[in-house]
């Protein structure tokens, strides 16, 4: 699934764009858009966008070796974010984690320091990866409530839907409840929350889609008193 977004400094924004009319600051923005969405940019593809505007913003942007033309923060904020994203990903399914390493054999009490070891390890990265939950549904569910406190109960939700479907089935439902109306209290006037997701019951249900985009959405049952358990 391809990351809807990017990171936005809206001071550097302001500063990079001082002086600049409003007609160039939104052709330019536009330009952007086209570029996180399309990649780098033919002369074309800029000429229809925004036209004679383009000679204004023009020194906004480079050429790469294709004559493509790219703004070079945008580029880097991409690469970033990927980066960022990926490395969040290997912690949740554990590739960052302590493992042995064959060729040496150092009897029972080498063997009982490897074990401790990864134990220890074992429940850091449990730790870390629900914490890179937690973040990842503040980044994502921006229209819901954002989780503050990491309580038993929600400890447990988190580790069963992990153990369940994966952290990457996890994000796809976070980026679903985020696109529903329903689930955002933009169709009624009820507001899903982390732990409502969570739930065994309804996190299934908002992963097949049963909370998607439409008309009989308005009609769901949303069981607002539900009891959270895990």
């Amino acid at each position: 699934m391809k990351d809807p977004a990017f990171l936005f400094y809206p001071n550097d924004y302001i500063g990079g764009t001082m002086g600049m009319t409003f007609e160039e600051k939104g052709a330019y923005m536009e330009l952007l858009m086209m570029q996180f969405n399309r990649g780098h940019m033919t002369s074309h593809m800029i000429g229809q966008v925004v036209g004679q505007l383009w000679d204004n913003i023009k020194h906004k942007f480079k050429q790469d070796n294709e004559g493509l033309w790219y703004n070079e923060r945008l580029d880097l904020e991409k690469e970033n974010r990927i980066k960022f994203t990926q490395s969040r990903r290997n912690n949740l399914n554990g590739i960052n984690q302590y493992t042995k390493k064959g060729g040496h054999k150092g009897g029972h009490m080498d063997g009982h320091m490897t074990s401790h070891m990864e134990n220890e390890n074992e429940n850091e990265n449990i730790n870390k990866n629900i914490d890179n939950i937690k973040n990842i549904f503040n980044e994502i569910c921006i229209d819901l409530p954002k989780v503050e406190v990491l309580n038993d109960n929600r400890k447990k939700a988190i580790k069963g839907r992990l153990k369940e479907y994966g952290p990457e089935k996890i994000e796809q439902v976070f980026r679903m409840a985020q696109e529903s109306d329903f689930i955002c209290g933009r169709a009624t006037d009820w507001r899903g929350t982390f732990d409502w997701v969570m739930t065994p019951k309804y996190f299934p249900r908002i992963l097949e889609g049963q909370y998607n985009n439409r008309k009989e959405n308005k009609n769901m049952d949303a069981d607002e008193n539900f009891q959270f358990n895990g």
